[in-house]
């Protein structure tokens, strides 16, 4: 299948080569002018796109929906280069030690996923106890747009940004309409959403409601989840604007590799997961500024008698300082109280024990980005992050960008990364150890975006990570206990990535990626090759994707243990409108490939889901 994949880029390619027609409706992927376009990153700082000294990919959710049935981290597996999601259910991901939904970005990740930060609006979003994202909790819902930042980034976002970040971008109404979506496909799948938002003079309010089940595609790999969030935005003033957003995804799975039920949960893991964020936004001459105070609360209990509860609380204030044309400065703090508690539900003597953990970080940075001339952009900052565990850290980050055509960019930096051992690895279990230390990386980038027949472009960057003090656990050489993790091994992992985005007419839209990754040691689920590749026809009637990824050399483990099947999935999505109506379609794995994603664990085969939208705006939105 690799040899298909190939003849459809080089068609492509040829067919694209013949056509300069500038993209012009909304229904396409996301482009910019490298010029003039202001690019908006995590939401702590804008910019010049010829003044981005790394590599950035932004994906408007909205446009791209038929790649994806339940989470947002399906559009990214598809649309960003050198990225790869682990998904094994036909609907869900799940939480634990052979949980999907972990995010493996330029070698970097973990199990569990620490190794990747996701942010919501620019502000950290992670399991207190573990440190791992819940990519469950990101529904399609709500998110109006996602960017992926690129290698180490804790100098603007602290720990767990070792292999980069991603930002989701929540809605804010833009109309008054109300959306209501049902459906249903293979292995006894349903879902329903309902959306509504109202856009008011002063006020701007979107909520949704949306509930999803499916028996799953083998035994014990069933689903259910309800997802119901809001948000308000209260216009102060021209300038000013306070916001009020909220959160509550409870979910249930089962897993077919756990053992019995001994709690009579009737489910392997049934979790809760609620966030709140309060946040005030405006601008003071030259000086944009937004505070926000948030929390995110979750309960987690399994079958096998574990159970949590943590907490993240934080505050948050960023800056953004435009002194001049040639010179624009981000600074600002970030504060997280976080931690929780654990314990075995049917053997409370066993570990771990009920005890409150709780760590606080303050993180200071600044980053400045200077532009001497029309062609020549420097970037430089730095961070400095506290922690109350006596782990305190400062990282640089270094950055230039040459405009040396109008069409062309050459960037290249230099960043750092680090992760703070998590509660879990500090105290929780007998294998914890209190004496941990950082994990750190050093990350060093080259690249370029050549930009042709208008809106089209190409990208390509070669990427450099120096890893240590990675935590692992290992036999321990004074038992007891038996097991200790420690800061040991070392990586050099390298890599490049290409992507190729073409705009074929007013119609036809596509994206095409390569990467190739030298992961070292750190092999689980980092895979050598990946071609990806989206490929979109779209009018005001119909609109189809064909959309795919090609897989090879791919591990379940470090040091290349457990090696995985290389495999090519292919999907096809596509809608029709009618009116206030939509039917909509996706048929996922065209070709049934059978693949593991875990040894032992069969990948869903074909399947498909079909839905139907009434879609009703009844007011015009008032400014």
């Amino acid at each position: 299948m690799k040899y298909f994949t190939v003849l459809i880029f080089i068609l492509l390619l040829r067919y694209s080569s013949a056509s300069g027609s500038v993209i012009e409706t909304a229904d396409t992927l996301r482009t910019y002018q490298l010029e003039d376009s202001i690019l908006v990153v995590a939401n702590r700082y804008e910019l010049s796109i010829r003044s981005v000294t790394n590599a950035v990919d932004v994906i408007a959710k909205e446009t791209e929906s038929g790649l994806a049935d339940h989470s947002v981290m399906q559009i990214v597996d598809i649309l960003s280069p050198n990225t790869f999601v682990l998904e094994k259910k036909v609907l869900g991901f799940g939480v634990g030690p052979n949980g999907g939904g972990n995010v493996f970005l330029r070698g970097m990740g973990g199990r569990p996923n620490t190794g990747v930060l996701v942010l919501i609006n620019g502000r950290p979003d992670f399991m207190g106890i573990f440190g791992h994202p819940l990519p469950d909790v990101y529904g399609m819902e709500g998110i109006k747009q996602i960017e992926v930042i690129k290698g180490p980034s804790s100098t603007l976002f602290g720990s767990n940004a070792m292999g980069g970040a991603i930002n989701l971008v929540t809605t804010t109404a833009s109309d008054n309409s109300l959306k209501l979506n049902a459906g249903a496909g293979s292995y006894q799948t349903f879902f329903q959403n309902l959306q509504t938002s109202i856009s008011q003079n002063k006020i701007k309010l979107n909520g949704y409601l949306s509930h999803q089940k499916t028996a799953g595609h083998i035994d014990s790999s069933g689903f259910e989840s309800w997802n119901v969030g809001s948000k308000l935005e209260y216009l102060i003033s021209r300038n000013w604007k306070s916001t009020l957003e909220g959160r509550y995804v409870p979910f249930q799975f089962d897993d077919p590799f756990m053992g019995a039920d001994v709690t009579q949960l009737g489910h392997y893991g049934k979790i809760r997961r609620g966030m709140m964020d309060a946040g005030l936004e405006g601008e003071t001459g030259r000086l944009k500024n937004s505070f926000h105070l948030y929390s995110n609360l979750g309960h987690h209990r399994f079958n096998d008698g574990f159970e949590s509860h943590d907490f993240t609380y934080g505050l948050s204030s960023y800056q953004n300082y435009n002194y001049s044309q040639n010179f624009v400065m981000s600074f600002g703090l970030d504060a997280l109280h976080y931690g929780g508690k654990a314990r075995n539900v049917v053997l409370p003597q066993a570990p771990p024990q009920p005890d409150l953990h709780i760590i606080n970080t303050l993180g200071i940075y600044f980053i400045g980005f200077y532009t001497p001339t029309a062609f020549l952009s420097l970037q430089a900052g730095g961070r400095f992050h506290y922690s109350s565990i006596d782990l305190n850290k400062a990282t640089p980050s270094l950055g230039i960008s040459l405009l040396p055509v109008s069409a062309l960019k050459i960037f290249g930096n230099y960043n750092q990364g680090f992760r703070l051992p998590t509660i879990q690895e500090l105290y929780l279990f007998p294998a914890s150890n209190p004496d941990l230390k950082f994990e750190e990386v050093a990350g060093y980038e080259a690249g370029i975006i050549f930009q042709f027949y208008r809106q089209n472009f190409l990208k390509g960057s070669y990427f450099y990570n120096d890893v240590t003090n990675l935590i692992q656990q290992v036999s321990n050489p004074n038992p007891p206990p038996g097991q200790i993790y420690i800061n040991g091994e070392s990586a050099q992992q390298s890599g490049f990535e290409f992507m190729l985005q073409l705009a074929t007419g007013s119609h036809w839209s596509a994206q095409f990626s390569y990467s190739y990754l030298d992961p070292d040691i750190l092999t689980a689920f980092n895979p050598e090759n990946m071609f990806k590749y989206y490929l979109s026809y779209h009018n005001r009637i119909i609109r189809l994707a064909f959309f795919g990824k090609n897989i090879s050399n791919l591990y379940a483990d470090n040091y290349s243990r457990s090696p995985l099947k290389d495999y090519e999935l292919i999907n096809l999505s596509g809608s029709l409108n009618y009116k206030s109506i939509t039917f909509d379609f996706q048929l996922r794995n065209l070709l049934d490939q059978r693949y593991e994603v875990l040894p032992g664990y069969q990948a869903p085969p074909f399947h498909f889901l079909t839905g139907i939208t009434f879609n009703w705006v009844y007011a015009a939105a008032k400014n």
